[in-house]
């Protein structure tokens, strides 16, 4: 394989607040929907949590922005998943 060629078919995005994150799932979706992806890689998605939302005060506002982010990766997975070969 081409090195050029295979890294032309890759997409990839660095999201810098857990907003920006959502936003990517999203557009991750939209992009998904025009294009067959036969791979997401989501590294590192707890390390903007614990930077977004620090100290016990802000724990239940995490959990619940953490559960529609996982919501979302999910509802991805089912849209998208049968497609997978």
């Amino acid at each position: 394989m081409n090195g050029e060629k295979v890294l032309d078919q890759v997409s990839y995005a660095r999201c810098y607040n857990t907003d920006h994150q959502m936003r990517l799932i999203n557009q991750a979706a939209q992009m998904m929907s025009e294009a067959r992806y036969a791979l997401v890689v989501v590294d590192s998605a707890m390390a903007l949590y614990r930077v977004d939302y620090s100290g016990r005060g802000e724990l239940a506002s995490r959990q619940q922005h953490l559960g529609r982010f996982l919501r979302g990766l999910l509802k991805l997975c089912d849209e998208v998943g049968p497609y997978i070969y």
